[in-house]
């Protein structure tokens, strides 16, 4: 329970100002090394051509023109890096704070740490092609239905790192933010309850929560292909640990901040295209 405080004089203000400061340095620190090794830079470039392929689709869907130029604009800056990457640091940092940040560094500065980062993060720009991502999508359920061991290691990597019920929750989260803001914003030409949002996004759940198992099983069957079963094994111990956990729970941290919001600017923005007024 917060407890009242006596106003501080300057220079008591003053003090604990700098203390903080310096004790939040070596944090901020620590989480701009993991984010290095998890080599969010070239993440975020990612996710933003993911974001403008969604905003196409969106304006295909919505617009009676479809998309043109002033559109991709205004969603290749609801996507730039540049401003998204501030409020990950910040939440990613947060999320970290009072956890032995030490285990995790050891093991993405590791080689197999470095290997599966950069496996990762190939296959996610891979499957920028949508033709790649229907291959990758086939060959994990060709998998699945022939009881690949390799297969069922995903699915119990998936498992043992909590991957699922976060990006579930952050999908929903983010849908609902898409939808407030569209009603906010004027989008639809009748009016619609928080009640009535809540509803229809929780009638999404069965929705989102089959894509996302297909995704995530096809989207990590391709990139752990290079992977031993024994690297697999290892990297299923460190996602199942205190620290892989962290690490998990931090990541979603910072990136359910950044998909709310650019969830809520892209419904602020179709709300805007839709009501006719000027972008």
């Amino acid at each position: 329970m917060p407890s009242r405080l006596m106003p501080l004089s300057r220079g008591l203000w003053s003090v604990l100002v700098l203390a903080l400061t310096l004790w939040a340095a070596p944090l901020r620190a620590e989480a701009a090394q993991l984010a290095r090794l998890l080599q969010t830079d070239a993440l975020f470039e990612i996710l933003a051509r993911e974001g403008a392929v969604y905003g196409e689709e969106l304006a295909g869907e919505l617009f009676e023109v479809g998309s043109d130029p002033a559109w991709r604009a205004q969603v290749a800056a609801i996507n730039d890096p540049a401003r998204l990457r501030p409020l990950f640091d910040a939440a990613f940092a947060a999320a970290l704070q009072g956890a032995p940040t030490g285990p995790i560094t050891a093991f993405l500065d590791g080689d197999l740490g470095h290997r599966v980062v950069t496996l990762e993060i190939e296959a996610r720009r891979a499957l920028l092609d949508p033709a790649v991502d229907d291959r990758a999508r086939a060959l994990f359920e060709t998998a699945l239905a022939g009881d690949d061991p390799r297969a069922a290691a995903v699915l119990e990597f998936i498992t043992a790192a909590d991957l699922l019920e976060p990006n579930v929750a952050g999908g929903l989260n983010a849908n609902l933010a898409f939808y407030r803001a569209l009603v906010a914003g004027g989008g639809f030409p009748y009016a619609v309850s928080e009640q009535d949002m809540l509803a229809d996004v929780r009638a999404q759940e069965p929705e989102v929560r089959a894509e996302m198992q297909g995704w995530l099983g096809a989207y990590l069957f391709m990139a752990y292909g290079p992977l031993s079963d024994a690297e697999l094994q290892a990297y299923r111990g460190f996602a199942a640990s205190q620290a892989g956990r962290q690490l998990t729970l931090a990541l979603f941290a910072g990136f359910d901040i950044v998909f709310q919001r650019v969830s809520w600017d892209l419904g602020a923005a179709t709300a805007q295209r839709l009501s006719g007024q000027d972008l």
